[in-house]
């Protein structure tokens, strides 16, 4: 049989074609898989590079410090979606803050928080638009396509239209999500409630789409019916959420809690009797079981409102025992000194849970502001045992001064223990001495106070020094 030659090379050539076609297709997809791309060249390149493509720039600024700028860097650029959109639509670049060009960038676009994203037009590096902070991946994507619609001149209806337009009641459901994700990124958050409350009513079934709870849960801010709902799917759109973007149900958390916390706010008001204030907190209680998962997190929160429902309806048996509890489990152990009247925020639910790093200064003036008031609520002999070890706990994480022997040997005299506490002031005076203790003088004036049989001693405050923020 004869072979044709031609035909052979000519088939190699078509084959080795769609392989290339085939590898370009796989390398541009590999590009858009590892999310954004950004470019490592001087800004003056930057810019002309844009210039050439007729592109925007975005300009992603952040310091190293910056606990959000990670959360994003990891979580959403890595997107491939929003590799995609960012690849395609701009030239991408990241900037410290606090190196480099980045320092003059930074002064010149007046940036002041971290993250924060610049959109520029290379023309003039006049400024498209900015935003702020972590965001979920579908905020983020809603934020470039906004940006490039901008930068192309292509107008969108004002927000004041799509208001009318809402209170018109003309409108279908991809509007209503349109216009509700609208107020969201223009952080007008008192004005979300009614619109989603609005697809609520008018879009959630009896069997609701996933989509359609995690928009929900995604842009909530506020409002009693839409919360009722979200406690009550809680666990399922938690899961939804935590499966597609944990930012998004970190931020979905945090809305919920400060809905939660909305009905404490005025709870000492007269507007509510002693019997609804009860109603409220063993109502807030059963939320808190749907929505904190973490035993130990929910027991904390139960105690800390338990004792603001309390101290509110005047309850004194109830405030003493919520505020034993309180010291004993949260206040006193070891593991929790980190945790001491701090609240963790969660910037990615997915991510591996923070430890708090230890602040001895603030941890130490907890403890003693824990003892005073608790010596305040009662002198039975447990509460001042409790209250004597919150004072030695602050005395050793706070070893450089002798500021909390002295708070404590203040409430011993005041409790009844006179010799007790002079004692132990002599002794410490000696210590103090020896170190030449800031406190040296108040100390030394607290001593003579209690040898001369005062009814009540007081100590001076504590002298707080400035320190750096701690990011």
């Amino acid at each position: 049989m004869a072979i044709n030659y031609m035909q052979i090379t000519f088939e190699i050539k078509k084959m080795k074609k769609q392989i290339l076609s085939f590898l370009l297709l796989i390398s541009a997809m590999g590009a858009w898989a590892q999310g954004i791309e950004f470019e490592h060249t001087s800004w003056k390149e930057i810019v002309q590079k844009a210039k050439e493509q007729n592109k925007p720039i975005f300009v992603d600024v952040y310091t190293s410090w910056c606990g959000p700028c990670k959360a994003m860097a990891s979580t959403v650029f890595t997107k491939p979606e929003i590799g995609e959109k960012f690849n395609k639509g701009f030239v991408n670049v990241k900037i410290d803050a606090e190196k480099g060009e980045g320092i003059a960038i930074t002064k010149k676009y007046m940036v002041g928080s971290y993250p924060t994203y610049l959109f520029i037009n290379p023309a003039d590096e006049s400024l498209v638009g900015e935003s702020k902070s972590s965001m979920p991946a579908s905020m983020f994507a809603d934020l470039g396509d906004k940006m490039l619609n901008k930068f192309s001149g292509k107008t969108e209806l004002s927000l004041k239209e799509m208001t009318a337009r809402f209170d018109s009641g003309n409108y279908d459901e991809a509007f209503l999500q349109t216009y509700i994700k609208r107020l969201v990124a223009e952080r007008n958050n008192n004005m979300v409630s009614r619109p989603l409350e609005q697809y609520l009513n008018k879009y959630i079934s009896q069997q609701p789409t996933n989509d359609q709870l995690c928009f929900l849960a995604e842009n909530f801010k506020g409002g009693a019916k839409v919360y009722d709902y979200l406690v009550k799917n809680y666990k399922t759109i938690d899961g939804l959420l935590c499966k597609k973007d944990g930012l998004a149900a970190a931020d979905f958390d945090r809305e919920l809690m400060k809905e939660f916390d909305k009905s404490f706010d005025y709870i000492g008001g007269g507007k509510l009797s002693k019997a609804e204030k009860e109603d409220l907190l063993n109502k807030r209680i059963a939320e808190l079981g749907a929505i904190v998962l973490n035993e130990s997190k929910r027991d904390k929160k139960i105690l800390e409102i338990k004792m603001k429902v309390y101290s509110a309806t005047n309850d004194s048996s109830q405030l003493l025992q919520a505020s034993r509890e309180f010291i004993t489990r949260f206040v006193l152990p070891a593991d929790q000194t980190s945790s001491i009247n701090k609240s963790l925020i969660i910037i990615d639910k997915n991510a591996p849970e923070h430890v708090p790093s230890l602040d001895s200064v603030h941890a130490a003036n907890a403890c003693a502001s824990y003892a005073a008031v608790l010596l305040k609520q009662s002198t039975q002999k447990q509460d001042k045992d409790l209250a004597m070890k919150l004072y030695k706990k602050a005395q050793t994480l706070s070893p450089a001064t002798f500021y909390y022997t002295n708070a404590m040997n203040t409430a011993l005299y005041n409790l009844g223990d006179k010799k007790a506490a002079i004692k132990q002031q002599t002794t410490v005076l000696k210590e103090m001495k020896k170190n030449n203790d800031e406190y040296l003088a108040d100390a030394e004036t607290l001593l003579q106070k209690m040898k001369n049989d005062e009814a009540k001693v007081t100590f001076v405050a504590l002298k707080t020094k400035k320190r750096a923020a701690a990011h």
